[in-house]
């Protein structure tokens, strides 16, 4: 099997990431970001279907941001195979700094520009942490709202900044 390259551009994204494109190039049209750099131990793609899946420690990095999940699926639409939404299932962890997400399945809607992750969620910024059922980022508003859903609570810890000593 050919293990293609892949570059396009993409939106910036908070927490997350990755459009992904392999036999293809798809178009993210938001921003120009760096060249997105994936690999797993397999490859299916479904040109009737407009599906990518990358599966078997499936690995995503776009700058400084990268993705870890068990598959990664990849749904585009039209002939210029824009993005419609990417979806990481299994084990995900994504990482940009010293911010680290985690949960069981991250969706990215790249239309509205918000991801949903679900199956214990959490976020963790430094000493920061939050967590409840479901957590959704908007990206263009610079919000996030988090649900503890039936029952559940949202739980969250937030440590007061040290000031510097000149």
């Amino acid at each position: 099997m050919t293990h293609p390259m892949m570059k396009f551009t993409s939106l910036s994204i908070l927490l997350l990431l990755l459009p992904l494109s392999a036999f293809a190039e798809l178009e993210m049209p938001k921003q120009d970001r760096g060249p997105i750099e994936v690999s797993s131990d397999r490859l299916e793609a479904d040109d009737q279907a407009q599906t990518l899946v990358f599966s078997g420690n499936a690995v995503a990095t776009q700058d400084d941001v990268t993705i870890h999940g068990d598959r990664l699926t990849v749904k585009y639409t039209g002939e210029k195979r824009e993005i419609e939404r990417i979806i990481a299932e299994g084990s995900v962890r994504i990482t940009q700094g010293k911010r680290i997400a985690t949960s069981d399945k991250a969706i990215l809607y790249h239309i509205e520009e918000r991801i949903v992750l679900t199956g214990s969620p959490k976020v963790r910024d430094g000493d920061d942490f939050i967590q409840g059922q479901e957590i959704t980022i908007y990206l263009n508003d610079q919000r996030s709202v988090v649900t503890g859903g039936a029952g559940g609570r949202v739980n969250a810890v937030f440590n007061p900044q040290k000031e510097k000593k000149p």
